[in-house]
């Protein structure tokens, strides 16, 4: 068999495969050139981008709320306004309240003053004899005597005789109307107590055979200031501490209620009790609107009396 022996020259190939090395080296260095700046440019493009996007997303928000500060500022504005118109409102109605107030506050305060005044007389004259001996107590040992008694120690050795004596006259002269308001008092009871014992004696006309007393009594009949068409029966009978039986005596009077023969008031009793009511008036120095208040009441009123018992 015969044998073959070939001699191939590689060295072409070879320095071809040197020089594609060559190349495939420089392509890489260019791909890894190429690659470091496509990811720097898209690095920077990411870089412009969120920066654009965030400047963006920025200026968006600080409009938006730029525009809902100026409405709100806007609103406020508004409000404060009519705060301010309020307020205002307010301080008027203040101011004339206080003023209704004042007026109103000093109004009643004179209303009062009189009523006070009106109900101090009222009381004076109801216990005047009590009242004289307030006044006379007052006068004689709370006031001028304890004065009296401060100028008499304050008094100098020279007219201390002199002041001892004219403080001795005022304090006798104290004395004297205490001791005329005392008796005027006791004279006073007495001539009650005779008023009473003469209307209870059994001496009167007549009451002595048929072995009766007499005794005044009052019997009203008035109509009731808590319900309409219902009347109250009042009576009234003499009080003294000797006349212990005075209960029979309202018992009695009410049971004869139906024996009453009422009739209308004479125009000569009423203009005799209307004087009497302007009396008590001028006597009790009365409010002007007070008194015509009472007079327009008399005048309005009507009562009947009784003529005598069946």
């Amino acid at each position: 068999m015969a044998n073959f022996n070939f001699t191939v020259d590689t060295s072409p190939m070879a320095q071809t495969v040197d020089s594609v090395k060559g190349h495939v080296v420089g392509v890489t260095a260019a791909v890894t050139a190429m690659e470091a700046a496509v990811i720097a440019t898209e690095r920077e493009a990411s870089k412009t981008i969120c920066e654009n996007i965030d400047n963006g997303f920025y200026v968006l928000v600080k409009s938006q709320i730029s525009q809902k500060a100026v409405a709100a500022y806007t609103e406020m504005t508004a409000k404060e306004m009519t705060l301010v118109q309020l307020s205002k409102a307010l301080d008027r109605v203040r101011r004339q309240m206080e003023a209704d107030y004042n007026m109103i506050s000093a109004r009643y305060a004179k209303l009062f003053r009189s009523l006070d005044k009106a109900l101090e007389t009222r009381v004076r004259e109801l216990d005047r004899p009590a009242m004289q001996l307030s006044e006379t107590k007052k006068n004689v040992i709370l006031g001028k005597f304890k004065d009296s008694c401060s100028a008499l120690l304050c008094a100098s050795s020279d007219v201390y005789r002199i002041a001892e004596t004219a403080l001795s006259g005022k304090l006798k002269q104290k004395t004297k109307a205490v001791i005329e308001t005392l008796s005027g008092q006791a004279k006073q009871g007495e001539t009650y107590s005779r008023k009473i014992e003469s209307i209870l004696s059994n001496e009167a006309a007549g009451a002595a055979q048929n072995n009766e007393s007499y005794i005044p009594a009052l019997f009203a009949t008035m109509e009731s200031a808590v319900r309409r068409d219902e009347f109250v029966d009042s009576v009234y009978v003499v009080q003294d501490d000797r006349f212990a039986n005075a209960a029979a005596v309202v018992t009695a009077v009410n049971n004869a209620e139906g024996g009453f023969v009422w009739s209308d008031a004479a125009e000569e009793e009423k203009q005799m009790l209307r004087g009497e009511v302007l009396a008590l008036i001028e006597k009790e120095s009365l409010d002007s609107r007070v008194a015509n208040e009472v007079l327009r009441l008399f005048d309005a009123a009507n009562w009947q009396s009784a003529g005598r018992l069946t």
